[in-house]
Protein backbone atom coordinates (compact mmCIF):
# COMPACT_ATOMS: atom_id res chain seq x y z
CA UNK A 1 0.00 0.00 0.00
CA UNK A 2 1.66 3.14 -1.11
CA UNK A 3 1.38 6.35 1.42
CA UNK A 4 -0.59 9.43 1.27
CA UNK A 5 1.93 12.06 0.11
CA UNK A 6 1.35 15.53 1.64
CA UNK A 7 1.26 18.38 -0.58
CA UNK A 8 4.56 19.21 0.20
CA UNK A 9 5.69 15.60 -0.95
CA UNK A 10 4.70 15.59 -4.32
CA UNK A 11 5.97 17.23 -7.63
CA UNK A 12 8.11 19.98 -7.19
CA UNK A 13 9.96 21.42 -10.25
CA UNK A 14 9.17 18.54 -12.36
CA UNK A 15 9.51 15.82 -9.85
CA UNK A 16 8.87 14.65 -6.81
CA UNK A 17 10.41 16.29 -3.92
CA UNK A 18 12.08 13.71 -2.13
CA UNK A 19 11.11 12.59 1.89
CA UNK A 20 11.71 9.67 3.95
CA UNK A 21 7.83 9.20 3.57
CA UNK A 22 8.22 8.48 -0.60
CA UNK A 23 12.00 7.81 -1.14
CA UNK A 24 11.47 4.24 -2.10
CA UNK A 25 8.51 5.13 -4.17
CA UNK A 26 8.75 5.67 -7.97
CA UNK A 27 8.73 9.35 -9.02
CA UNK A 28 5.68 9.63 -11.39
CA UNK A 29 6.32 12.80 -13.12
CA UNK A 30 2.88 13.41 -15.46
CA UNK A 31 4.61 13.77 -18.49
CA UNK A 32 6.72 10.47 -17.83
CA UNK A 33 5.48 8.48 -15.50
CA UNK A 34 7.06 5.36 -14.88
CA UNK A 35 4.83 2.69 -14.90
CA UNK A 36 6.92 0.41 -12.88
CA UNK A 37 5.08 0.52 -9.67
CA UNK A 38 5.98 -2.69 -7.27
CA UNK A 39 8.26 -3.27 -10.24
CA UNK A 40 11.54 -2.12 -9.58
CA UNK A 41 13.02 -5.76 -10.33
CA UNK A 42 11.90 -5.03 -13.95
CA UNK A 43 13.71 -1.60 -14.03
CA UNK A 44 16.75 -2.73 -12.61
CA UNK A 45 16.68 -5.72 -15.21
CA UNK A 46 16.34 -3.17 -17.78
CA UNK A 47 19.03 -1.00 -16.88
CA UNK A 48 21.61 -4.27 -16.55
CA UNK A 49 21.03 -5.23 -19.94
CA UNK A 50 23.53 -2.80 -21.69
CA UNK A 51 27.08 -4.06 -20.90
CA UNK A 52 30.43 -3.29 -21.79
CA UNK A 53 32.84 -5.92 -23.03
CA UNK A 54 36.21 -7.00 -21.64
CA UNK A 55 38.40 -5.29 -23.64
CA UNK A 56 36.55 -1.66 -22.23
CA UNK A 57 39.41 -0.69 -19.52
CA UNK A 58 38.54 -0.85 -15.92
CA UNK A 59 38.52 3.00 -15.80
CA UNK A 60 35.49 3.21 -18.24
CA UNK A 61 33.90 0.75 -17.10
CA UNK A 62 33.86 2.26 -13.64
CA UNK A 63 32.45 5.56 -14.88
CA UNK A 64 29.78 3.82 -17.17
CA UNK A 65 29.11 1.19 -14.09
CA UNK A 66 28.18 4.67 -12.08
CA UNK A 67 26.04 6.20 -14.77
CA UNK A 68 24.06 2.85 -14.76
CA UNK A 69 23.68 2.93 -10.43
CA UNK A 70 22.22 6.62 -11.34
CA UNK A 71 20.36 5.08 -13.91
CA UNK A 72 18.85 2.61 -11.55
CA UNK A 73 18.33 5.09 -8.71
CA UNK A 74 16.28 6.99 -11.36
CA UNK A 75 13.51 4.82 -10.64
CA UNK A 76 13.32 7.01 -7.27
CA UNK A 77 14.22 10.37 -8.46
CA UNK A 78 13.89 10.84 -12.05
CA UNK A 79 16.04 13.90 -12.69
CA UNK A 80 18.84 11.20 -11.91
CA UNK A 81 18.22 9.13 -15.39
CA UNK A 82 19.04 12.34 -17.09
CA UNK A 83 22.00 12.50 -15.26
CA UNK A 84 23.26 9.03 -16.28
CA UNK A 85 22.73 9.77 -19.84
CA UNK A 86 24.22 13.23 -19.53
CA UNK A 87 27.22 11.37 -17.41
CA UNK A 88 27.51 8.83 -20.42
CA UNK A 89 28.78 11.81 -22.65
CA UNK A 90 31.82 12.41 -20.53
CA UNK A 91 31.99 8.30 -20.69
CA UNK A 92 32.52 8.82 -23.95
CA UNK A 93 35.18 11.42 -23.89
CA UNK A 94 36.90 9.36 -21.28
CA UNK A 95 36.80 6.25 -23.78
CA UNK A 96 38.32 8.49 -26.51
CA UNK A 97 40.77 9.55 -24.32
CA UNK A 98 42.17 5.55 -23.21
CA UNK A 99 41.79 4.60 -26.69
CA UNK A 100 43.92 7.08 -28.07
CA UNK A 101 46.38 6.52 -25.41
CA UNK A 102 46.39 2.67 -26.02
CA UNK A 103 47.31 3.33 -29.25
CA UNK A 104 49.93 5.43 -28.88
CA UNK A 105 47.95 8.04 -30.52
CA UNK A 106 48.79 11.39 -28.55
CA UNK A 107 52.44 11.39 -29.39
CA UNK A 108 53.54 14.68 -30.71
CA UNK A 109 56.19 14.42 -33.72
CA UNK A 110 59.32 14.40 -31.21
CA UNK A 111 58.37 11.19 -29.94
CA UNK A 112 57.16 12.24 -26.50
CA UNK A 113 53.76 11.87 -24.80
CA UNK A 114 50.78 14.80 -25.73
CA UNK A 115 48.59 15.65 -22.14
CA UNK A 116 45.94 13.62 -22.62
CA UNK A 117 43.89 16.02 -20.58
CA UNK A 118 44.83 18.98 -22.69
CA UNK A 119 44.68 17.58 -25.91
CA UNK A 120 40.78 18.25 -27.57
CA UNK A 121 38.30 15.59 -28.00
CA UNK A 122 37.93 16.51 -31.65
CA UNK A 123 41.43 16.23 -32.12
CA UNK A 124 41.22 12.64 -30.93
CA UNK A 125 38.36 11.73 -32.24
CA UNK A 126 40.32 12.15 -35.36
CA UNK A 127 43.05 10.81 -34.60
CA UNK A 128 41.33 7.47 -34.13
CA UNK A 129 39.28 8.17 -37.30
CA UNK A 130 43.04 8.33 -39.14
CA UNK A 131 43.78 5.07 -36.56
CA UNK A 132 40.66 3.18 -38.38
CA UNK A 133 39.10 2.59 -35.05
CA UNK A 134 36.08 5.14 -35.83
CA UNK A 135 34.37 4.92 -39.23
CA UNK A 136 33.52 7.25 -41.33
CA UNK A 137 29.68 6.61 -41.02
CA UNK A 138 30.06 6.62 -37.22
CA UNK A 139 32.27 9.91 -37.16
CA UNK A 140 29.68 12.39 -37.14
CA UNK A 141 28.13 10.28 -34.39
CA UNK A 142 31.79 10.91 -32.06
CA UNK A 143 31.98 14.46 -33.22
CA UNK A 144 28.79 15.10 -31.65
CA UNK A 145 28.86 13.75 -28.77
CA UNK A 146 31.22 17.08 -27.23
CA UNK A 147 28.28 19.11 -28.49
CA UNK A 148 25.87 17.15 -26.60
CA UNK A 149 28.11 16.63 -23.24
CA UNK A 150 29.00 20.73 -23.26
CA UNK A 151 24.90 21.63 -23.62
CA UNK A 152 24.23 19.06 -20.41
CA UNK A 153 27.20 20.32 -19.01
CA UNK A 154 26.81 24.16 -19.08
CA UNK A 155 22.69 24.53 -19.43
CA UNK A 156 20.44 26.86 -17.31
CA UNK A 157 17.75 24.46 -16.60
CA UNK A 158 17.16 21.24 -15.40
CA UNK A 159 16.17 17.99 -18.05
CA UNK A 160 13.98 15.35 -17.10
CA UNK A 161 13.72 12.40 -19.49
CA UNK A 162 11.51 9.81 -20.06
CA UNK A 163 13.24 6.80 -18.67
CA UNK A 164 12.71 4.18 -21.60
CA UNK A 165 14.89 6.83 -23.74
CA UNK A 166 17.31 7.28 -20.89
CA UNK A 167 18.02 3.45 -20.92
CA UNK A 168 18.39 3.77 -25.21
CA UNK A 169 20.80 6.09 -24.33
CA UNK A 170 22.94 4.78 -22.18
CA UNK A 171 22.60 1.04 -24.06
CA UNK A 172 23.92 3.26 -27.52
CA UNK A 173 26.87 4.41 -24.98
CA UNK A 174 27.72 1.08 -24.24
CA UNK A 175 28.01 0.10 -27.96
CA UNK A 176 30.01 2.95 -28.91
CA UNK A 177 32.15 2.02 -26.31
CA UNK A 178 32.49 -1.77 -27.21
CA UNK A 179 32.99 -0.91 -31.08
CA UNK A 180 35.90 1.67 -29.92
CA UNK A 181 37.41 -0.94 -27.71
CA UNK A 182 37.95 -3.97 -30.36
Amino acid sequence: MTPTLKAADKIQYGFKRVTVANLFEPDDHPAYPSRLRGESEKWVRECSKPQLTPGVPEEVAFLFETARGSMVYGLFFLPLAALATEEGFRVLEAGVRHRCKQLGLGKKKSGKADAFPEKPYLDLVDALHGAGKISEDELPIWKSMVGLRNNFSHRTSASIRARHEAIAQLAYIAELLNRLFK
